[in-house]
């Protein structure tokens, strides 16, 4: 317990260092250490600063259920002193609803007549008594850090909707108490489950003892009451898990008497050697038959989910037929729309593989071939200027067609046929220096 108690202390040390680095400095340390006095606009940074830590060094430690007597004892403790403010701290947190006292959870196992009982006497004890001092908040064995505690209990639903596919999942209390880190750190997330809807806590007796197990919600919904085929449920993942502590078992055993057989053969104790075999071989034989019943079990487990599955299914089919029904919709409608969305997915696929196809480039390698390409655009650009004009504009070359269709009035104007229908020469090149003269033109026009 002691070892316990100084490994936790230097792993808190090195969340201190590693989170507040002035941590060594005298003056700073001397005015976090003071107790509080004032507003609370005066205070409430060293307040902020200690409730910070505290959360810190519990997520460090994966704690969500404290000790009072340990922050001063073993967290915060510098040379011999500790805060004289953590007791207001923890009380602010309390006030606050950040730390809770272990004793005023309640316990998730017992009847729900026995929790208002509780619950009607609790209340009539804070009632009569006074409001809890700091000092009474301290001199608590635990408080539960409830930030954590909410982070602790999204986790665990997380690590279950791993394993199932429903909506809800069955545990035993052992693998659930393994999941939260300890008996008491189950109970009291159960606790917090069960105040939000998302858990239930179900048993039943099995041969002289009581099976115990929890109902969590692993979707949005709250979890739906317990029924007699989850108590049966309950059973079956039971003994599912006894079963593969069986196996580990025989697991072991064959490993160690293969390694002995294997010792025997080797200083030649062959008689060992053959009873260290004939022992292998039940082993093996019994851990066939065990194996055998485990994967039974898991195929009835298996039917039960996919059955719970398939009456998901119908129920939706019957709630849109029911409002197919109620909005009068005709089944070309729906057959329409079901083929619209058939659509809208494969456009979809095909975009990605598209996406998924094009290769990608660096935005270096990008610029570089845009300078290159508008390098080559002013090449070409000035290249035809000294040669050859471009007319650019939808003007141009309208007033370029008007040109070309005077030169050719003209030149039919000109032409004149001889007798023996061949065209005069002077006529054609009068028309070849007019069109000279309006191409000449065109140009100017443009640049005018």
């Amino acid at each position: 317990m002691r070892n316990l108690k100084v490994e936790e202390s230097e792993k808190v040390k090195e969340v201190i260092r590693k989170e507040v680095k002035d941590w060594d400095d005298e003056l700073v340390c001397r005015a976090r250490f003071k107790a509080f006095s004032g507003q609370r606009s005066d205070w409430e940074p060293i307040y902020l600063f200690w409730r910070n830590l505290i959360l810190t060094v519990a997520r460090q430690l994966g704690l969500f259920i404290i000790k009072p007597s340990h922050l001063k004892t073993h967290w915060f403790n510098r040379g011999g002193l500790s805060p004289l403010c953590l007791d207001d701290v923890l009380f602010v947190m309390y006030n606050e609803g950040e730390a809770v006292p272990a004793a005023d959870v309640a316990d998730p196992t017992a009847g729900r007549i026995s929790r208002i009982f509780r619950r009607v006497t609790s209340s009539v004890a804070s009632f009569a008594s006074s409001a809890p001092t700091p000092q009474v908040l301290m001199a608590h064995d635990r408080l539960i850090l409830t930030p954590i505690l909410k982070d602790k209990a999204v986790e665990i639903v997380e690590v279950l909707s791993e394993c199932h596919w429903n909506g809800w999942c069955i545990v035993t209390m052992e693998r659930f108490w393994e999941l939260c880190g300890g008996t008491f750190e189950g109970s009291v997330v159960l606790s917090h489950l069960s105040a939000q809807g998302k858990a239930r806590y179900l048993s039943l007796p099995n041969r002289g003892d009581l099976l115990q197990g929890v109902k969590v919600s692993i979707s949005a919904s709250s979890v739906p009451s317990v029924s007699s085929l989850d108590r049966d449920v309950l059973h079956l993942t039971w003994t599912r898990e006894r079963l593969q502590q069986q196996l580990d078992v025989i697991d072991r055993r064959c490993e160690t008497l293969r390694k002995s057989a294997l010792a025997c053969l080797h200083s030649e104790n062959k008689k060992v050697a053959l009873r260290h075999a004939r022992e292998l071989k039940l082993a093996n034989e019994s851990r066939e038959k065990c194996s055998t019943f485990m994967n039974r079990v898991v195929e009835v487990l298996d039917f039960i989910a996919n059955a719970e599955m398939t009456k998901k299914v119908s129920e939706a089919i019957q709630i849109g037929a029911k409002a197919i029904k109620e909005n009068k919709i005709s089944v070309e409608e729906v057959e329409d729309s079901l083929q619209e969305i058939e659509e809208s997915i494969d456009t979809l696929k095909q975009l990605e593989n598209i996406i998924e196809s094009t290769p990608l480039y660096s935005v270096t390698d990008d610029e570089e071939n845009i300078e290159e390409e508008f390098r080559k655009l002013e090449l070409d650009i000035g290249h035809e200027n000294h040669h050859e004009p471009i007319v650019k504009t939808e003007v141009n070359n309208a007033v370029e067609t008007e040109s070309s269709a005077e030169v050719l009035l003209d030149s039919l104007s000109n032409l004149k046929l001889s007798d023996d229908g061949q065209a005069r020469i002077p006529a054609i090149q009068g028309t070849a220096s007019t069109v000279r003269n309006n191409k000449t033109k065109t140009p100017d026009l443009a640049t005018a």
